[in-house]
């Protein structure tokens, strides 16, 4: 992802009275700062982006390895989710469906397959697990497709759907929060954004701040119910979501569009 997806924020005018009456372009700017900002300290996960994907191989049942093999053994050894695995037909048992396609997750909901320029209704699939595309219908996917050939072709093969995870409620409130800071300080107004200054002195009395570099290194703001979000939400400071990658795994061509 290279941006947040689908952050609707409500300004509450009861906890920002003078939202209101700022300009237009001052709200813009300060809700796109803090939608991007709260994005980013709560790992880039938080989102549902538009992924239109040509995915080609499937996942399949033990039984529909193959037959046997007399240079091999009728053993056919493959590796799936970096785990060596041994696949032998007429299984007596496969704990997973007969056809199913691999989508990058997190899958939030699919919005249309199409094979062969053909849309495949609803019915006739599932998803499993927010990753497993799985065939009900008692058919199954194409094994691969042609890429020399664009959607909707005959020989082609595209899922249309919604990558990523809702956004919490309290992360899009905090996120509100803070667009109420920005847009006042851009208007000049008090606002609770600390700035560089870490000691003041009047009349013997002195007061030491946080220092603003180390919140920014840790993904903070310095408004406490926003870090407060932030800290419950991402407590180890994570960048990006996690994710893992195999050298055993093909790389499959994809045509990704986002929101």
């Amino acid at each position: 992802m290279t941006g947040p997806c689908n952050w609707t924020l409500t300004i509450d005018s009861e906890c920002c009275p003078s939202w209101a009456t700022l300009p237009v372009e001052q709200q813009t700017r300060a809700t796109t700062y803090a939608t991007k900002i709260m994005w980013a300290a709560t790992g880039r996960r938080y989102g549902l982006c538009e992924n239109i994907i040509r995915p080609c191989g499937l996942d399949r049942m033990c039984g529909s390895c193959g037959a046997w093999n007399w240079y091999g053994g009728w053993m056919r050894p493959y590796i799936l989710d970096g785990l060596w695995r041994n696949c032998g037909c007429e299984c007596a048992c496969d704990c997973k469906p007969r056809c199913q396609i691999k989508l990058p997750s997190p899958v939030a909901s699919v919005t249309q397959v199409m094979v062969d320029g053909i849309i495949i209704a609803a019915t006739s699939w599932r998803v499993d697990d927010y990753q497993w595309l799985v065939r009900t219908d008692g058919l199954c996917w194409p094994e691969c497709q042609d890429y020399n050939v664009d959607v909707p072709a005959v020989g082609t093969m595209q899922v249309t759907y919604l990558r990523g995870e809702p956004v919490p409620q309290d992360v899009l409130d905090a996120a509100a929060t803070l667009a109420c800071e920005f847009a006042k300080a851009c208007a000049g107004l008090p606002c609770r954004l600390p700035n560089r200054m870490t000691t003041l002195t009047r009349q013997g009395v002195s007061v030491s701040f946080t220092d603003i570099d180390r919140l920014l290194a840790r993904g903070l703001t310095g408004i406490t119910e926003v870090d407060q979000v932030i800290v419950a939400d991402n407590p180890y400071a994570l960048k990006a979501r996690p994710f893992v990658y195999s050298f055993d795994t093909a790389v499959r061509a994809r045509t990704v569009t986002q929101a």
